[in-house]
């Protein structure tokens, strides 16, 4: 029953998260605010919710019984029984942790559009929820990342805070500038397509494409997603200030608002 019941998840999430990162591209390239737009960015969203919520649901199944979940990777001898559970709860908990991060970006980004004019309606009990989790999630994958030794989820475990943390203290103070919502949607937005294409370089690209898991090729899965939509929404936001008249004098302070 439990088998059945995760590869009956799993495939939701596979189907979904392909769905998902088709869809990002198309609000990335399509004029904004057209039909195509919000279309695709809807398909997005809701891709982004049933991802993020089959992610987490897996991952409980396994951390709760990684062989019933997964019994082709029960080893012949008892001895590895224990190092085998563990790297698939590892592997279990970083998807969760994507989970999370995911809904919590593409939730945040479309509600600061959405609430543009009255940021304290952003301030619900559901996001306040969701970003406190995405923080407290940090804590538990740098635990993990500790005792297991695995140095990529050291690495990336501050992303559930500097998720969380920007979006609660959106919500939570005056717009930074007439546009903040703007560049807060764009920010969070890539940062779901962000979480997106880091779960399929790390777990999907593996069905296609063979490649050592050892030394930086190994890593480069993890990270290489971050670093290109931290550049790219870091360039973005840079042309639309430049656009919208906000652009910062050199050596002027930042805002408030990330």
């Amino acid at each position: 029953m439990m088998l059945t019941t995760y590869q009956s998840l799993l495939t939701v999430h596979v189907v979904f998260g392909f769905l998902g990162l088709i869809a990002f591209w198309f609000p990335i390239f399509s004029k904004k605010g057209r039909t195509l737009h919000k279309r695709a960015g809807r398909v997005f969203l809701w891709s982004g919710y049933i991802v993020a919520g089959s992610a987490i649901a897996v991952a409980t199944l396994t951390v709760i019984s990684p062989f019933g979940t997964h019994p082709e990777e029960l080893p012949a001898d008892p001895a590895h029984l224990a190092d085998a559970a563990t790297d698939l709860r590892m592997f279990s908990v970083f998807l969760a942790y994507l989970g999370v991060i995911t809904l919590a970006s593409v939730h945040h980004g479309v509600r600061a559009m959405r609430t543009r004019r009255d940021v304290s309606a952003l301030r619900t009990p559901f996001h306040t929820a969701l970003n406190g989790v995405a923080i407290m999630s940090s804590a538990v994958v740098l635990l993990f990342g500790i005792l297991t030794g695995e140095i990529p989820l050291i690495a990336l475990s501050p992303l559930g805070i500097l998720v969380g943390l920007p979006n609660l203290r959106y919500a939570r103070r005056p717009k930074a500038s007439k546009m903040a919502h703007w560049y807060e949607h764009m920010g969070a937005m890539i940062g779901g397509g962000i979480a997106f294409h880091t779960a399929f370089a790390v777990f999907g690209i593996q069905r296609f494409i063979q490649y050592s898991s050892e030394g930086f090729v190994g890593v480069l899965p993890w990270i290489l997603p971050g670093v290109v939509g931290s550049v790219a929404t870091s360039v973005w936001q840079k042309h639309y200030r430049r656009k919208f008249g906000e652009a910062r004098p050199k050596g002027a302070a930042a805002p408030a608002t990330p």
